[in-house]
């Protein structure tokens, strides 16, 4: 169990005021504090009927983007991000799709024996609004991308 002091100007002053109707705070009084979970701070009142005081921290919002990979034609394929093969279209998996945290990648597109390259290069994505990134590619037409122009910086 923690114990916080409660003083002046840290809590928004309709909190404050409860706490005070309540007879507690104003410097001269400690409070027990029960943290249900990591983030949050429960203030149990002396009274028993008055309902305890929970005050959350915010939370950024964790962001993920949808990164697609589509293979037109009937080629096979291996597709590795950061070294890590993720997709491998063959005759009836011909799309992938991936929910990836945002930060820049490297890709490399290989015929099936991994010795033929078709395209490597950078995919830098999340660094705009666009949440849905579609990559095609193919042996003849390279690598194309919509949803971001600047996500793909090729070698």
């Amino acid at each position: 169990m923690k114990v916080i002091k409660v003083m002046k100007g840290i809590f928004h002053p309709r909190i404050f005021c409860r706490l005070a109707a309540a007879g507690l705070g104003l410097g001269f009084g400690f409070l027990p504090v029960l943290p249900a979970a990591s983030s949050d701070i429960i203030i149990r009142r002396s009274d028993r009927r008055s309902h305890p005081v929970i005050i959350r921290d915010r939370t950024p919002i964790e962001r993920t983007v949808v990164l697609e990979f589509v293979a037109p034609g009937q080629e096979w394929a291996n597709v590795s991000l950061d070294g890590r093969r993720v997709f491998t279209p063959r005759n009836f998996n011909r799309r992938e799709r991936l929910e990836l945290e945002p930060g820049a990648y490297y890709l490399e597109i290989t015929g099936v024996d991994r010795f033929e390259t078709w395209s490597t290069g950078y995919l830098d994505i999340g660094r705009d609004d666009s949440s849905v990134v579609v990559v095609t590619f193919s042996r003849e037409n390279g690598v194309r991308v919509s949803g971001d122009p600047y996500t793909w910086i090729p070698d």
